[in-house]
């Protein structure tokens, strides 16, 4: 901080400490084998989770090469009134719209978690969830303390996408440092999906293993789903899809 901008640069005897606001925007940019290399040694450490990753799809063979511009001056006018609103924020402001958003975005995650069961998704989500309020705090500061609904479907989009990525390159690797163990599935699956709509406790287990999973976890897993009315139990040890039927007749009851 040469310019002493963001507080002291030096202390003394007389000196007094003070915390201070930094703005600071981090961007990098990999190959995915290196990104892989650099974060192997701190898979379950937090840095992943902390960070929102994004990726540039794949081409198919043969495809036209991508030809990417530049930002022009007229780009940079239009741009110019957000990045004024953004500088002059003072103070405290509330988005209300972004905070119920977010609680909106934490149980979508939740229900994927108790579809899929992946304890890597569960953990990942949720600071994954508070990069995507930031994102619609900063949206909504920009844009003049004003919500726009655009505002929330980009950032369950973001979100969605953030978190595809860490499942995509890191989300084995996690899974094997936590649990020391193999993962046969790249990514998380809805487990309700990969059974017939009538199923047994058996092929319940059954599907869990499949999966990587142990069968421990399985009755607290039915518990949730039935809790959540995903299924209903016909006796003690048969289930009834209500949700992601086969059949495609999903119904939504109480039982």
């Amino acid at each position: 901080d040469p310019g002493n901008r963001y507080g002291q640069t030096r202390v003394g005897v007389q000196s007094v400490t003070e915390k201070v606001t930094i703005r600071f925007n981090w961007n990098a940019s990999t190959t995915i084998q290196k990104g892989k290399r650099y974060f192997s040694r701190v898979l379950t450490d937090g840095p992943i989770s902390r960070i929102n990753f994004c990726t540039i799809p794949e081409r198919e063979i043969g495809a036209d090469m991508p030809v990417y511009g530049t930002y022009d001056a007229a780009f940079d006018e239009e741009l110019r009134p957000y990045i004024d609103n953004l500088v002059k924020a003072q103070g405290l402001i509330d988005c209300p719209q972004a905070y119920k958003l977010a609680q909106t975005l934490k149980e979508e995650c939740a229900d994927f978690a108790r579809l899929s069961q992946s304890r890597v998704y569960e953990n990942l989500s949720f600071r994954a969830n508070v990069i995507a309020y930031l994102k619609a705090c900063v949206l909504f500061v920009a844009n003049g303390c004003q919500w726009d609904k655009a505002f929330e479907d980009f950032v369950r989009w973001s979100l969605r996408y953030d978190l595809a990525c860490k499942m995509e390159f890191f989300g084995d690797a996690i899974k094997e440092a936590q649990a020391a163990a193999p993962h046969k599935q790249k990514g998380p699956r809805n487990l309700l999906e990969l059974l017939p709509d009538n199923f047994s406790y058996r092929e319940a287990v059954e599907v869990r293993l499949q999966a990587g999973m142990d069968e421990k976890g399985t009755q607290n897993m039915l518990n949730q789903w039935g809790y959540r009315n995903y299924i209903a139990r016909i006796t003690n040890y048969n289930y009834s899809k209500l949700k992601f039927r086969n059949d495609g007749t999903d119904t939504d009851k109480n039982y």
